[in-house]
């Protein structure tokens, strides 16, 4: 992962106090992906709950899904096996923009967030709570303004 606009100690700082915090991993299945999962779903909840593949966006559709800022009533902790991705977090110092590469790991407990595939990526979710739930998308009242151009 790459922290766009701020240190990392600052991103890591302000994205942890709104409860998301994002690891680097070998590969997927290693001993530190399974670590970080056992730290964060209950027993029970750390099963695989589907390979996402997110494209980007076509054009008028960047602000719409996913890519709108939402919350979810779930915490996720997914990997990321290919591609790159943006993710945008509100902290209450502002938003802070992460870009997620292959072997990073993102814990997400209830931020509001929104993410923009910029090629095409493959991720691995799993999540709290029952088997057969979802994530619970809720739409916040956060406008959706353009995305910024990542140097």
């Amino acid at each position: 992962m790459r922290y766009i606009g701020t240190n990392a100690d600052v991103a890591q700082e302000e994205l942890a106090a709104v409860g998301v915090q994002w690891y680097a991993v070998d590969s997927e299945g290693t001993e530190a992906e399974i670590a970080l999962i056992a730290a964060f779903l209950p027993e029970g909840e750390r099963q695989l709950r589907g390979t996402f593949d997110a494209e980007p966006p076509a054009a008028g559709e960047e602000h719409l899904a996913h890519c709108a800022w939402h919350t979810n009533r779930v915490d996720e902790v997914h990997t990321f096996l290919t591609g790159l991705g943006r993710f945008e977090f509100r902290t209450p110092d502002g938003l802070i923009t992460v870009l997620s590469e292959p072997g990073d790991v993102m814990v997400n407990r209830g931020a509001e967030h929104r993410f923009l595939p910029l090629t095409s990526q493959r991720l691995r979710l799993r999540h709290s709570g029952p088997v057969e739930g979802d994530f619970g998308y809720i739409a916040t009242a956060t406008v959706n303004g353009p995305w910024l151009p990542i140097d």
